[in-house]
C-alpha cells in the first residue's frame, strides 16, 4: 500500500464521535451516550495537562486514527519516568499506509520533549496485527494485565478455597475467624461421633 500525507493534531471536543467509533473495545462497558460523555472528559483533561496529549491522525480533514498518551511512571512500584501510550489505532481503510507509524512517532517525541528515556505501550491481548507492529519497533512484552469482574474473581477464589486444606485458609475478617472455626469443630466432632459408631 501506498504511504499517505497524515497531519497529527490534538483531540477536539468534536473529535468524540469518531474516538468512540475507534475506541469501542477500549471503554468501559455502558451506553453509547455514556461513552461519548466520558470521551469528551477525557479529551478535557488532556487538553489542560501538560502530561496527557490525545492526538488525531487526519488525512486531509479525515480523522484516520487516535493514540492516548500519559507522561507519568512506569508504575505504582517502578518510579522510572514513561510515556504510557494507550490505544494507538488506525481506522482499516488507512492500515498499512504509515498512519500507525505517525501515531508512534509522536508518542516517542512527546518523551523526548520531556526527556523521559521509556515509552510502553498497550496492545488488545488478541490484537495479532497491533502486537505484531509494537514488536516490530522494539517494544518488548513487559507484563500481562488479566482483567475480569470482581464477582468472578470472588467466586473463583472461594472454590480454590474450598480446595485447600483447612489449615492453610485465611478467614476473611475477625468475624469469621470464630464462625470458621467452630465450623470445623463441629465436622470435626461429627466425623469422630460416626467413625465411632
Amino acid at each position: 500500500m501506498t504511504r499517505v500525507p497524515v497531519t497529527m493534531r490534538e483531540a477536539r471536543a468534536d473529535d468524540a464521535l469518531f474516538l468512540l467509533g475507534i475506541w469501542q473495545d477500549s471503554l468501559r462497558m455502558a451506553d453509547a451516550q455514556d461513552q461519548l460523555s466520558d470521551l469528551e472528559t477525557i479529551i478535557r483533561d488532556a487538553d489542560a495537562s501538560p502530561d496527557q496529549r490525545l492526538l488525531v491522525a487526519e488525512c486531509g480533514s479525515e480523522p484516520v486514527g487516535a493514540v492516548y498518551l500519559r507522561a507519568t511512571t512506569f508504575g505504582p512500584l517502578n518510579l522510572e519516568p514513561t510515556v504510557q501510550i494507550f490505544a494507538p489505532h488506525v481506522v482499516p481503510s488507512f492500515r498499512r499506509r504509515g498512519v500507525g507509524r505517525m501515531l508512534m512517532e509522536s508518542a516517542v517525541s512527546f518523551a523526548e520533549e520531556r526527556g523521559i528515556r521509556t515509552v510502553a505501550a498497550a496492545a488488545a491481548a488478541g490484537g495479532r496485527d497491533g502486537n505484531r507492529f509494537l514488536a516490530r519497533i522494539g517494544l518488548g512484552a513487559q507484563a500481562v494485565m488479566r482483567v475480569a469482574p470482581t464477582a468472578v474473581v470472588r467466586s473463583r477464589l472461594n472454590v480454590l478455597g474450598r480446595a485447600l486444606p483447612h489449615h492453610s485458609r485465611l478467614p476473611r475478617n475477625p468475624k469469621q475467624s470464630s464462625a470458621v472455626g467452630e465450623l470445623l469443630a463441629a465436622r470435626r466432632s461429627q466425623r469422630r461421633s460416626h467413625t465411632v459408631a
